[in-house]
């Protein structure tokens, strides 16, 4: 099992496609309740419910808002695993502005840590705020350089006007900023997430046309990939080798980012939801980490129509369990980005080959496409 553990709901950005669009957006008929700014459970009642989980190793991301943002709770509960034992890997999903603060003993534990970054220094001071960028990089050539050896995945989130394909090529091979300025971070892993079907906009945007354009750069983008594959190096695109893996070694999901099956959140409060996106939204709540049993939580919120019936529905899982039980675009805007999700198999499908032969060739190695499941990279944008 992999648990999303909210260290706090507050953050110390102010995204446009996140706390703007709370803002902009808030019209809404769900019903949250407020939850604590820090958690309020002892380390006692949080190990016991680990312990109890029979599907073990177990792993922890740490989440938020801003996980760094209670960086004391953050080690206090990796201290605890000295005596417990009961975690085997740590990830932090983190907007990366704090971590700096974060003592190199603490960061150098971490299996994974995935930041949120939306391109290079322009796209992301855009959306995230002026001198994010420059923070967020330098902090990960920091980290590099006190001895982290884990996987630092960079967290997209992309919708119009994005230019998806230059804004991911500046995360692969950054460009030179100057004498003496930040030089930006070469990623080898990248995640991307379309901001769709999560908040009641579609009116307000321009979607259909701007997907006709993603839907062409994810193809030029599978191009590029396999051409870096027959040269020997495999960039992790976590969309691509998630559905690259199913085709070439039938490993088949249900829900691919695991929510309500093997990744679950823990709240500030000690309540157990889905996913975090369904943090205080009580009606959805799975049990207490005080009474829960872990091996009973799974399938309690399952995936409705229309994915099951789709024919992509063993390769996509069904997207997003949150926009699928809680759809907020109208029917034509819900079809636009399940068009999306399907010419991202088709072009996978369509590659694979290529990989397969670059495998046998022994350009690529088969381990080079395995990664922890589950780890917060939802495979499915």
């Amino acid at each position: 099992m992999i648990y999303h553990l909210i260290t706090t709901p507050e953050c110390n950005l102010c995204c446009e496609y996140c706390c703007g669009k709370a803002f902009d957006e808030p019209e809404s008929n769900i019903k949250f309740e407020s939850v604590p700014q820090k958690p309020t459970y002892s380390m006692d009642e949080l190990n016991s419910f680990l312990a109890r989980d029979e599907d073990k190793p177990v792993s922890i991301i740490f989440y938020g808002g801003e996980p760094l943002l209670n960086i004391e709770f953050i080690k206090k509960v990796m201290d605890s695993q000295s005596k417990y034992k009961t975690v085997k890997n740590w990830l932090i999903q983190t907007n990366g502005i704090l971590l700096d603060k974060l003592p190199k003993e603490y960061v150098n534990k971490f299996h994974t840590i995935l930041v949120s970054i939306d391109g290079g220094k322009e796209i992301t001071n855009k959306n995230r705020g002026e001198g994010t960028w420059e923070k967020v990089t330098s902090n990960l050539n920091l980290i590099k350089t006190s001895g982290f050896r884990g996987e630092i995945i960079a967290r997209m989130a992309i919708e119009e006007p994005a230019n998806f394909y230059e804004d991911i090529m500046e995360l692969i091979n950054p460009k030179e900023t100057g004498k003496n300025m930040p030089q930006g971070f070469k990623f080898a892993s990248i995640h991307w997430q379309l901001d769709a079907n999560m908040w009641h906009d579609y009116k307000k945007r321009d979607f259909t046309k701007w997907s006709i354009k993603y839907n062409k750069d994810i193809s030029k983008l599978a191009d590029y990939w396999v051409m870096e594959i027959k040269k020997g190096n495999l960039l992790r695109l976590y969309p691509f080798i998630g559905i690259i893996n199913s085709l070439l070694f039938e490993k088949k999901y249900y829900l691919r980012c695991g929510s309500g099956i093997s990744n679950f959140t823990i709240l500030p409060n000690g309540k157990i939801s889905a996913c975090p996106i369904m943090s205080g939204i009580k009606e959805h709540y799975l049990g207490d980490i005080k009474t829960a049993k872990p091996k009973l939580l799974p399938f309690k919120l399952n995936i409705k129509e229309p994915c099951i019936s789709c024919e992509e529905f063993e390769l996509c899982g069904g997207r997003c369990l949150y926009s699928n039980i809680r759809p907020v675009w109208p029917k034509k805007g819900v079809i636009e980005v399940c068009e999306s999700v399907k010419h991202l198999i088709r072009e996978m499908k369509r590659i694979s080959p290529v990989v397969e032969k670059a495998l046998k060739d022994g350009k690529i190695k088969k381990q080079e496409l395995e990664f922890l499941k589950y780890n917060c990279a939802e495979i499915i944008p």
